[in-house]
């Protein structure tokens, strides 16, 4: 039987919608920017933005040797400021982040059925993870809002570490500090090129979750298991399947 189960957030947990190309956001970001001496118009705060992620991008790449490095977003709001020699510190750019979060997200719930299927697989004894490619700065406060942060005995996010999914050494990591084997594990997402492809990587089970348009991986990924996005009967035949020793 499975002891642990790794879960993807968005698109696996969590239905979320956002639009990082609205106008209002923008001009509301270029106003608190000014707000504090940063004068930016909105299109060249949006431009400057996009630019300084594919920067960051680059730089962790590089100090890390990985193929799919991920940044911490707060530094990226930061260096916003610094653009226009404007000086802040570590809560300012928290802030900015988490307000930029905001009026991005159009919307953010929790699929039908998944909070009571992690309480049910914490209250049959399994160990409940998260491995997220996320900012902290978003997601935690969307965890906790949401209610569904005491499902879990650990939360990764990519943010934290500097690589994300499908990067071998992001799964590891968790491995390695809750002392799990594979072969008692399954990861859990919607995402082939990422959850699926990273479970493979370490020689893991892998339940897929498939949205309504059928995804396709450049390397022919394959999951243990296929089920339908939101089926989380699936997840529950899955332990009593393992536990029936069929």
């Amino acid at each position: 039987m499975y002891k642990n189960y790794i879960f993807d957030l968005y698109g696996t947990l969590v239905d979320i919608r956002t639009n990082e190309n609205k106008e209002n956001l923008w001009k509301g970001m270029a106003e608190l920017y000014r707000n504090v001496g940063a004068v930016y118009e909105a299109e060249e705060l949006k431009r400057d933005y996009f630019l300084l992620c594919r920067e960051e991008e680059e730089r962790i790449r590089r100090e890390k040797e990985c193929e799919y490095p991920e940044i911490e977003i707060g530094e990226v709001f930061r260096k916003l400021y610094m653009r226009k020699n404007v000086r802040v510190g570590e809560e300012t750019a928290v802030y900015a982040a988490r307000r930029f979060r905001q009026w991005s997200r159009e919307y953010i719930r929790v699929y039908e059925g998944a909070a009571e299927m992690l309480a049910e697989l914490k209250r049959i004894g399994r160990r409940v993870f998260l491995l997220s490619n996320a900012q902290r700065l978003f997601t935690m406060p969307e965890i906790e809002t949401l209610g569904i942060e005491k499902f879990f005995d650990d939360i990764f996010i990519s943010s934290d570490y500097g690589v994300k999914k499908p990067e071998r050494a992001y799964m590891e990591l968790l491995l390695k500090k809750q002392h799990l084997k594979t072969k008692d594990c399954v990861m859990i997402g919607n995402e082939l090129g990422s959850d699926i492809e990273i479970a493979n990587a370490c020689g893991m089970d892998s339940l897929f979750l498939q949205g309504n348009v059928q995804e396709t991986s450049e390397k022919g990924t394959a999951a243990t298991y296929v089920a339908a996005e939101g089926d989380f009967e699936h997840i529950r035949f899955i332990y009593d399947w393992k536990e029936d020793g069929k």
